[in-house]
């Protein structure tokens, strides 16, 4: 940092639970001036950098303690007209944390240095040049849901022409790939998220709450906490962010999965990759271009599908394939909404997971107290459970009652089709619905195609003389 000057910057910011960047650096060993201008009520304090402690493998590997374990300092409060100076022996990015949302607050830094940032188009050159100069080990890509803390060297990797025109093009496909449409599909409500008529309008049209989402998501690329990549916010990883790319959404997507989701024995990154495909499904609709997509042997689940047919229990047959691993699972859950889709329930099948989403929380909601569950069980179709029954439901039991609930189709068959087993209860309970059996099929799809346009296009009827037509 020999020939790196020193400046003042004032920051205005509008606050955001859990924290954001400041857009600035402090160099090691260097005293900065922090003075709060505004005056209006929001707790705020000053962090040195974003790095879970866990990143540094201290006495791992060959390199040994090869850098401080605790990089992220702890947070300095600053009151409204308050100067505080503060110095760090690491220096970093200077981050600002707030307690609640939607409050202006302004800052001014003084002896910091300027690394390189991009907050908007108008960052573009100059973010490219400050790359290219290297003068700072890290790099910020700021947009209003999404931020990303860079080592130097990555981010080169992920804005190099060779993936984008330029820094903003990145900037926006993060804001709709990363932030915008996993949300959505998640269920939530909040800056910067579309409102799917097929999940939030139907929640409320259903008379249930939908949830708001509004805090801001981080990535580090930098190192992991755990294995290569390791969920978080923020959630960090070894290679460089890529909005696209499966790693970074597959990370996102342990931040929005739920566990109820998963039939007994599944592991638990059987939930974990929708919003990933659904987001490259999305991207290749709107722009023609692909993105890497995670094959899924779909043939090879049909042939075990279509076996279980020849035997004299085919329930039983299927149970006993003992099929846990995580690609199983999520291929069950896509040839759901491959169903939902062509049955019309849903003009985009990838909604049935967002109506799960609002389905579940509801759930948790009324499940609260017994007055609660009392006036909305009703309302999510487990009218036959007492509260006591309701907390002590499992996963396959309540999954057979939801989702039969949001496709308004008796899912008894088809999940019997799959080797599940439920309870009487949660069979009568869907008995009692009066709802149109799901018909047993099954769709073909090349190992990718569910990414691109190659979705609920051709149904299979599940029997033996059905020909894979791919």
């Amino acid at each position: 940092f020999d020939n790196v000057p020193l400046v003042t910057k004032t920051i205005a910011l509008e606050s955001k639970r859990h924290f954001r960047s400041a857009g600035i650096y402090a160099l090691p060993g260097k005293t900065i001036k922090v003075t709060r201008l505004d005056s209006n009520e929001v707790a705020t304090s000053i962090a040195f950098n974003t790095l879970r402690s866990g990143a540094t493998h201290e006495f791992s590997g060959n390199d040994g303690y090869a850098r401080p374990k605790f990089l992220t300092s702890v947070t300095y409060p600053v009151k409204p007209g308050e100067t505080i100076y503060l110095t760090s022996a690491y220096g970093g990015t200077l981050q600002v944390h707030f307690d609640t949302n939607d409050i202006d607050v302004e800052l001014r830094f003084e002896n910091v240095a300027q690394h390189p940032i991009w907050r908007s188009e108008e960052d573009n050159d100059s973010f490219v040049a400050q790359l290219e100069e290297g003068n700072f080990d890290w790099a910020e890509l700021i947009t209003p849901g999404f931020e990303v803390h860079s080592k130097l060297e990555k981010m080169q990797e992920s804005v190099s022409p060779a993936r984008w025109n330029k820094p903003q093009d990145m900037a926006l496909v993060t804001e709709r790939y990363v932030h915008n449409l996993p949300h959505a599909l998640a269920g939530f409500e909040g800056p910067g998220i579309d409102v799917i008529d097929e999940v939030q309008q139907y929640a409320k049209n259903q008379g249930w709450q939908v949830e708001t989402i509004d805090i801001v998501k981080h990535m580090n690329a930098d190192q992991a906490n755990c294995g290569y990549g390791c969920s978080g916010n923020p959630y960090d990883a070894y290679w460089s962010f890529d909005p696209l790319g499966h790693g970074d959404l597959h990370e996102l997507g342990h931040g929005l999965e739920k566990s109820l989701f998963r039939f007994s024995g599944w592991e638990g990154h059987s939930t974990t990759n929708y919003y990933s495909y659904y987001s490259k499904s999305r991207y290749y609709q709107e722009t023609g271009k692909t993105s890497a997509c995670q094959g899924l042997d779909f043939k090879g689940q049909f042939e075990v599908l279509k076996q279980s047919r020849l035997e004299a229990d085919p329930n039983a047959y299927m149970a006993g394939q003992n099929q846990a691993n995580w690609s199983w699972g999520a291929r069950i859950y896509i040839q759901m909404m491959m169903l939902a889709q062509e049955q019309g329930i849903l003009t985009t099948g990838w909604h049935l997971l967002g109506r799960l989403h609002t389905i579940e929380r509801e759930f948790n909601r009324s499940a609260k107290s017994e007055e609660l569950w009392n006036a909305g069980k009703g309302s999510i179709g487990f009218s036959d459970y007492t509260l006591e029954e309701a907390k002590a439901i499992s996963s396959d039991d309540w999954q057979l009652i939801a989702i039969s609930y949001v496709t308004q189709r008796d899912m008894r068959a088809y999940l019997d089709m799959w080797g599940f087993s439920f309870e009487n209860k949660a069979k009568q309970q869907v008995g009692s619905l009066s709802l149109t059996a799901m018909p047993l099929k099954y769709f073909a799809s090349e190992n990718t195609g569910y990414c691109l346009d190659d979705f609920a296009k051709y149904p299979l009827d599940v029997d033996v003389s059905a020909v894979w037509p791919l």
